[in-house]
């Protein structure tokens, strides 16, 4: 299988999957975005280490209100990629479901930070509407498959901890309820 890369676009077998590294190439009307992105999840390096965080992670310091504010700039990022670009709506939902995923782990305190340094929703979207954009240059069918296998596998996980939850509530209740008084 022959590939030859341009940006971060297989161009036999185009994934759609976010890379996360530096990208080689921004398609022309991308780089402010890319730039918002940059500066909300890579902007700064923690000394000492090759890890990057941005505003995101440290704004998600702040209890609630960090999260809420880096929540309505990914929306944003979300809603101007559906509006400019005219991402596909199965893409579109995934990039709406990094944002849900991004604020609601990163609301959790300590556990949601170290999140938020390692999952970067930002870049994430940013890299899917780069990929659309190279697609649609070169004439290629957007590829929404791994988007929809992406949202199949979140939804399932959703259910398994709703399930695992439940369980847990009614094994709580129960033993409760069968204990005897002291």
């Amino acid at each position: 299988m022959k590939t030859e890369r341009v940006g971060t676009v297989d161009h036999d077998d185009p994934p759609l999957k976010p890379i996360l590294e530096p990208p080689d190439y921004v398609p022309p009307g991308l780089e402010g975005l890319e730039r918002l992105a940059w500066i909300m999840d890579r902007a700064v390096r923690i000394p000492g280490t090759p890890i990057r965080v941005g505003l995101d992670a440290l704004l998600g310091l702040l209890p609630v209100g960090g999260d809420v504010l880096t929540g309505i700039i990914q929306v944003g990022i979300v809603l101007f990629a559906v509006a400019h670009y005219k991402v596909p709506r199965a893409i579109a939902a995934r990039m709406a479901a990094n944002v849900l995923l991004d604020t609601a782990v990163g609301a959790i305190p300590l556990v949601g930070d170290a999140f938020d340094v390692g999952f970067k929703a930002n870049t994430r979207n940013i890299r899917l509407l780069t990929q659309v954009q190279q697609q649609r240059a070169t004439h290629q069918k957007v590829s929404t498959a791994p988007s929809v296998l992406y949202l199949a596998g979140l939804a399932a996980a959703m259910l398994a901890l709703i399930v695992l939850v439940a369980i847990g509530f009614v094994t709580v209740v129960a033993w409760v309820l069968h204990r005897p008084l002291v």
